[in-house]
């Protein structure tokens, strides 16, 4: 019996430090630290050794990627000189393939892991089914989603024209 609360004791402390952590996420932002608890219940979590990549350009996006522990580089290829290009730098706390919740479509960078990484994963069938059992999650996910879409939409069309 000591080990068993001993071991729920740990458990409730990943938990409770994961739904800290998701409490950060701006893709959250609005949603109450209890209700957090369905939307850790609708992300996949998995772990991916130094090195090795999430997905390729190219690659058909279905999940968004929270970054938990590690740290993610996005990477495009120039399809003129054939060379490969890292393009951004992902750390704990930021997600990055948003565009997938919205429509599957190819990925426009390819992802891989520059140490060991933590990531939770959002598949776009989750979002959907988190919309439909509950509606108020969901709203504000989709509200956060639109506003950080513009908000990026916007700093490349205000990024000032290299001469």
């Amino acid at each position: 019996m000591g080990l068993l609360n001993i071991l729920s004791h740990i458990y409730d402390e990943e938990i409770l430090a994961k739904l800290s952590f998701l409490k950060g996420i701006k893709l959250f932002d609005g949603i109450k630290k209890r209700q957090l608890i369905h939307v850790l219940e609708s992300l996949q979590e998995r772990t991916y050794l130094k090195g090795e990549t999430l997905f390729a350009q190219g690659d058909i996006g279905r999940a968004l990627f929270i970054v938990f522990s590690g740290k993610i580089a996005l990477s495009r290829l120039d399809p003129v000189t054939q060379k490969s290009s890292v393009i951004a730098q992902v750390h704990p706390g930021e997600f990055f393939g948003e565009m997938a919740l919205l429509e599957e479509m190819p990925r426009t960078a390819t992802a891989h892991a520059t140490e060991d990484t933590k990531v939770f994963m959002l598949f776009k069938i989750k979002l959907e089914s988190l919309l439909f059992a509950r509606p108020a999650i969901g709203v504000v996910i989709a509200a956060q989603l639109a506003k950080i879409l513009s908000a990026r939409l916007r700093a490349i069309i205000e990024k000032p024209v290299a001469e």
